[in-house]
């Protein structure tokens, strides 16, 4: 997004949500446009981590390691199956939660930074409309996550305005072209996963995968918010 402002001004339309990894993706614009109701801002950082509590033993599976560091065995466990990703075999000891703490408030620092750079606002005044806050797109206008009301159409006019081309003919192209058919669909899955738990496959896998990773994203209602202060 900075590469292409460099050269040519980027225009944000915010759909229904634009929050956390959807408002860094727009930090940068030119000008961003937000729907009244848009959910946005979220400039906040969120991490979790989830560990086997008598799990393996209920199934009867057992690990066993050779280790050489205090931190050696973090990460390791039991791959789940099905899911194909690692649950680890331990909590997280209480050197480590700082050091997780540290990484999240940096993590969170370095969010309400390039926030700060993008809006062209100090970082008080960021940092005092986010720590996870979500906002309605009119009261990202108000406080200056937003510029302008209004959806996709009013976005691709204040586009072709910038470009210099209003009054002329222009042409609208979609990327990336979508598929004429979507051969994934033909491909028999095994188990019956797909069959109406595919998105909680698909979330546990997202979870196990960015295990004790500081994300930035919504608040997930299982996940514990560490406080950015």
């Amino acid at each position: 997004m900075k590469k292409c402002k460099e050269k040519k001004p980027v225009i944000v339309s915010q759909g229904s949500v634009a929050a956390s990894g959807g408002y860094w993706l727009s930090m940068y614009a030119d000008t961003i446009v937000a729907a009244p109701m848009t959910l946005t801002g979220s400039i906040g950082v969120i991490a979790g981590w989830a560990y086997n509590k008598g799990f393996e033993s209920k199934i009867g599976v057992s690990t066993d390691f050779v280790k050489r560091g205090e931190h050696a065995d973090l990460a390791f466990g039991f791959t789940v199956p099905f899911i194909g990703v690692t649950l680890p075999d331990r909590n997280l000891t209480s050197l480590e939660q700082q050091k997780a703490e540290s990484i999240i408030k940096s993590y969170y620092k370095e969010f309400v930074s390039k926030v700060a750079s993008g809006r062209k606002e100090s970082f008080s005044h960021i940092d005092s409309i986010g720590q996870g806050r979500v906002w309605s797109g009119e009261a990202g206008l108000k406080n200056g996550l937003v510029d302008v009301l209004g959806g996709l159409s009013d976005a691709i006019h204040i586009a072709a305005e910038k470009a210099d081309i209003k009054n002329l003919p222009y042409e609208i192209i979609e990327y990336p072209e979508p598929a004429w058919i979507n051969l994934n669909e033909f491909i028999p899955k095994p188990f019956g996963l797909e069959t109406g738990t595919n998105q909680i496959i698909e979330d546990l896998k997202f979870r196990f995968e960015n295990n004790g990773k500081p994300l930035p994203m919504l608040p997930l209602e299982d996940m514990e918010l560490v406080d950015p202060e």
